[in-house]
């Protein structure tokens, strides 16, 4: 998903639709380095730790999730990346 700005929100975009072809070049050589280069990689877990987002999705249907303390440290770090 791509967020532009504050109240904009697009649907996900294939990786490939957004690359150059210049983009494209250098993530291929990123995968496939020569002798002496140093390859890194990340692995994604698929967990899903359902006890926690039940309990989250709960907080939030009950009005009890946004307390004015998340408030005031959400828009304290807004602030901190607008300035």
């Amino acid at each position: 998903m791509n967020i532009l700005g504050i109240f904009s929100t697009h649907g996900a975009q294939a990786i490939g639709a957004v690359r150059s072809s210049e983009a494209t070049q250098a993530a291929t050589a990123a995968v496939q380095p020569g002798v002496g280069e140093v390859q890194d990689s990340v692995t994604l877990s698929a967990d899903i730790r359902f006890d926690k987002v039940n309990a989250i999705r709960a907080a939030i249907a009950d009005g009890s999730y946004e307390t004015p303390e998340k408030l005031d440290l959400a828009l304290d770090r807004l602030l901190d990346r607008l300035g």
